[in-house]
């Protein structure tokens, strides 16, 4: 399964998560009805047959709110692929709180303070520390210390100029 998303949105609303996975079902020649591995939202579906796209309504029914019934395509060997990209349902990943911070020459950490107090510390974090430098030193950086107020990046070595920024956002 490969899940596709886009970090940064600023609302739940404009975030979508599209998957990638394979059909569930039976290849006998006979079955027509397969299913995703999660619930699709109706209409944000498409159904690949051996790499080929199918769409909804000429060359699958969408029967049910994880299943596809085949009108005229019938699988029947066992190496046929059968793949669906879909919008998942009831799922909403958006970002609670995002900033950007200055981080100074000379630290080895950042400590990163959110405006309001989340209600707990089981979030995620996506960052990504920029510079403007022409040739940059690389630091790798880790996410510690996840508190509701908070968290610190602990970053590889000692900042060497003024020129790096970490953007941050975190999602429930």
């Amino acid at each position: 399964m490969i899940v596709l998303r886009k970090p940064y949105r600023s609302t739940k609303q404009d975030t979508t998560v599209i998957v990638a996975d394979e059909l569930a079902g039976a290849l006998d020649g006979v079955n027509r009805t397969f299913r995703t591995t999660y619930k699709y939202k109706r209409d944000r579906i498409t159904v690949y047959y051996n790499g080929q796209a199918l769409h909804a309504p000429y060359d699958f029914d969408q029967t049910g709110v994880d299943e596809i019934t085949f009108v005229d395509l019938i699988p029947q060997y066992p190496d046929e692929k059968l793949r669906a990209t879909y919008e998942l349902e009831g799922f909403e990943y958006g970002v609670a709180l995002k900033g950007q911070l200055p981080i100074p020459m000379g630290v080895s950490s950042k400590q990163v303070m959110f405006s309001t107090t989340l209600s707990n510390a089981y979030y995620s974090v996506s960052t990504e520390l920029t510079s403007t430098d022409g040739d940059p030193s690389v630091f790798s950086y880790v996410i510690a210390s996840k508190t509701v107020n908070g968290f610190t990046v602990f970053f590889s070595g000692v900042i060497d100029t003024p020129n790096y920024t970490l953007d941050w956002a975190v999602s429930p």
